[in-house]
């Protein structure tokens, strides 16, 4: 049966769509205590509402926009669980975050290089201009009960070069940043600084996040030091802004 929908009233019909899905949204009609977690397709709704499937992705994308709905590529658009708690504080971690919200997680290394490090590297690592650094590009994602991937964060990260030889390679046989740097006897580390932003994504950084470009993300620069007070990395992590939220502690600086 075809919904009634109110034409030429003054409010666009692909935003009456959305707004009567985040009803159904919000009694449970899909995702946690429904049977399905993923909303009909595209043409089901289209056939339902009596619109065409340009009016329907409009009314999902809008939905996406306020963090009700994931859009997944091939796979269809799915309710959104509660956002995930990451605690920022003087020791983060990303896999230790996930592990209290009994998530299992995933890091996968998209890109690493040895570079010369600009102005802003230089001055976050207490280096000279043009010092030797390495550049290693990170995805995390948690693991369902099920084995399914779920996007969290992207993340560029910077190391200095002379007191790290070989790091993307090391890193490669670890399953953490911590583990990796554990083995340079760095065993333990916190947070000097974190400046927390927010921004939308671009074209690579919304697809290794597994969102659309319309879908904010939340960006957190960061710089760790050893127990002496040296920067050890500087980095630039950004989380889909619906799937994650950020929880500075008290004794976060």
């Amino acid at each position: 049966m075809t919904a009634q929908l109110e034409r030429g009233g003054g409010v666009a019909v692909w935003r009456q769509i959305a707004q009567i899905l985040a009803t159904e949204i919000g009694q449970r009609r899909y995702g946690e205590g429904s049977p399905d977690d993923r909303l009909p397709s595209e043409t089901d709704l289209a056939q339902r509402f009596g619109v065409n499937r340009h009016t329907v992705r409009r009314a999902i994308l809008g939905l996406a926009e306020q963090g009700l709905v994931s859009v997944e590529h091939g796979r269809g658009t799915f309710v959104q669980a509660g956002a995930i708690g990451y605690v920022i504080g003087r020791r983060t971690r990303f896999t230790e975050n996930l592990s209290q919200n009994h998530l299992k997680t995933a890091q996968q290394m998209l890109s690493a290089q040895k570079m010369a490090a600009d102005g802003s590297v230089a001055q976050a690592l207490d280096l000279p201009v043009g010092a030797p650094v390495y550049r290693v590009e990170l995805t995390r994602r948690s693991l369902d009960a099920q084995g399914i991937e779920l996007p969290l964060a992207y993340s560029e990260n910077w190391f200095p070069a002379s007191r790290f030889p070989d790091f993307p390679e090391v890193l490669a046989q670890q399953t953490s940043i911590s583990a990796a740097l554990a083995g340079f006897g760095v065993t333990d580390y916190t947070r000097r600084e974190s400046r927390i932003g927010a921004r939308l994504p671009d074209a690579d950084m919304a697809r290794h996040l597994g969102i659309n470009r319309q879908q904010p993300v939340l960006s957190v620069e960061s710089t760790d030091v050893d127990e002496s007070g040296k920067p050890i990395k500087y980095g630039i992590a950004y989380f889909p802004a619906d799937r994650m939220q950020l929880v500075v502690q008290g004794d976060a600086q």
